[in-house]
């Protein structure tokens, strides 16, 4: 019976030899593409040096290691081809698919086998060097499946990081063009709060983007980044320690229940009456006054976005707030501000499809700056102040740019009324305090207090009936 030999696509293995050396060369490439990338761009902080540290002392000497694997197999195998087409030359067949030995026989289809004059030995110890490689492309391929994921979720949290900062950067630019030459093209004269504010709301967004970027979205300080509003399910208040709406300063001392409620809380308060449901809304004013914006949209950003002009995340979670305290359907409703509370409210009631969505007919702010807004006609609104309180008087009486000529524009219905200071006059923290609102509201007899307060006990917002009054608290928050 005749010895039947077997031996390798000579061709085929010469491809893969090619293969094994192309792929090296882009592995090659990768590295010093990345190289580039990484240690090229201007960055600081401790995030960027570990990203650097980890990139130089593991990801890019494997990557160079697979590289050196792959070309060591690419080598072989052409060698062993070279080898196979020596052994087929000399065969006395000549098969170009037929391989020859001493001991008369080749591995089958093994492209890192080639005959020799020893035959098996040769085999075995290619057998070895097909296990190693084996081993190299399993690690290799295990390497590069876990880095592909790390870089792939180090990419989308950069990007999204830097497109959110440039989202900012956007919509502050479009607030700084309305308060100014988008103004003058409304037929509006531009106003000096709203293009300070508005601008400093530029500038701070420029310099977070900038960061944001110059260190490809490793530092992320979400600088005046207004985000998206949310607001949560209504949580029912104690009985016990709800403050029942008699008179005046119980509408003030709601606003400081709801300080002490917990970061981002709005109280909304329903008394039950024979004409029907009263309802009142209870908004604080600002608990943080950070530039880099975070879950409570009671803080400088918010600030910054009203005081300019434009409608805050603040504005649109209060909004929110309402919609899930379901507040029944005919009822009047009544807003109540402090601070950046009242810039809330007056920013809600400016907006005449709200007004009569939710058939407010009373707002009431106080420490608060709102004489640039064009409050709906069809709410009665009391603005209260102390004599030195600071902050009130940010929006400059709604004063025109200051190279304009001219007057202000006269301001929306307003009852307003001016307090003595509690203190002495530059005391700005007890001028300014909500809880010192309530004392000076007390013990004033202002004739236009007195008149507003009838009024709204003529329509039922100031029962004093216990049996008869509910409240929630709402989480409202910013989504960044």
């Amino acid at each position: 019976m005749s010895e039947q030999l077997w031996g390798q696509d000579i061709e085929q293995v010469r491809d893969l030899a090619r293969t094994f050396d192309r792929s090296a060369q882009n592995l090659d490439a990768a590295r010093q593409l990345i190289d580039g990338a990484v240690l090229g761009f201007d960055g600081w902080g401790a995030n960027v040096d570990e990203m650097r540290d980890m990139w130089s002392g593991d990801l890019a000497p494997s990557l160079t290691h697979a590289a050196d694997a792959l070309r060591t197999a690419g080598d072989k195998a052409a060698q062993n081809a070279d080898d196979q087409q020596e052994t087929t030359d000399s065969y006395s067949g000549g098969s170009p698919f037929a391989g020859a030995s001493a001991s008369g026989s080749v591995q089958a289809g093994n492209p890192f086998a080639g005959a020799s004059a020893e035959g098996s030995g040769e085999a075995e110890s290619d057998g070895g060097v097909l296990d190693w490689f084996g081993d190299q492309v399993s690690d290799g391929a295990g390497w590069l499946s876990d880095s592909a994921s790390d870089l792939g979720g180090w990419l989308s949290d950069a990007g999204s990081a830097i497109g959110g900062s440039f989202g900012s950067l956007g919509d502050a630019g479009g607030q700084l063009w309305d308060a100014t030459g988008g103004s003058i093209l409304d037929g509006r004269w531009p106003r000096t709060t709203e293009m300070i504010a508005s601008g400093l709301l530029f500038g701070g967004s420029l310099v977070n983007a900038a960061l944001t970027a110059g260190t490809a979205g490793q530092v992320d300080l979400q600088l005046f980044d207004d985000g998206d509003p949310y607001a949560g399910d209504p949580q029912p208040v104690n009985p016990d320690t709800m403050t029942i709406p008699n008179d005046i300063e119980d509408l003030t001392q709601s606003v400081t229940d709801a300080y002490g409620a917990g970061d981002g809380t709005v109280r909304v308060t329903t008394i039950d009456t024979p004409e029907g449901p009263r309802v009142i809304v209870s908004v604080p004013g600002t608990e943080s006054w950070n530039p880099a914006t975070g879950d409570n949209p009671m803080d400088l950003t918010g600030n910054l976005v009203t005081a300019g002009g434009g409608t805050s995340t603040m504005t649109r979670a209060v909004e929110l707030a309402m919609q899930n305290a379901d507040i029944p359907p005919g009822a009047e409703v009544m807003l109540v501000g402090h601070s950046q509370g009242g810039m809330t409210v007056a920013d809600l009631v400016s907006d005449s499809g709200f007004v009569s969505e939710y058939n407010v007919t009373n707002a009431m702010t106080f420490g608060s700056p709102i004489d640039s807004n064009r409050i709906d006609p069809g709410v009665n609104v009391l603005e209260v102040q102390h004599q030195s309180d600071v902050v009130p008087r940010l929006d400059l009486g709604d004063s025109r740019a200051p190279f304009l000529p001219g007057s202000p524009d006269s301001g929306s219905n307003h009852t307003d009324l001016t307090l003595d200071n509690p203190g002495s006059w530059y005391d700005a923290t007890a001028n300014h305090s909500h809880k010192e609102y309530t004392d000076s509201l007390s013990s004033s007899t202002d004739p236009g207090l007195t008149a507003y307060e009838q009024q709204l006990r003529d329509s039922g917002f100031l029962s004093g009936n216990e049996n008869s009054t509910s409240a929630v608290d709402v989480h409202v928050g910013r989504e960044n």
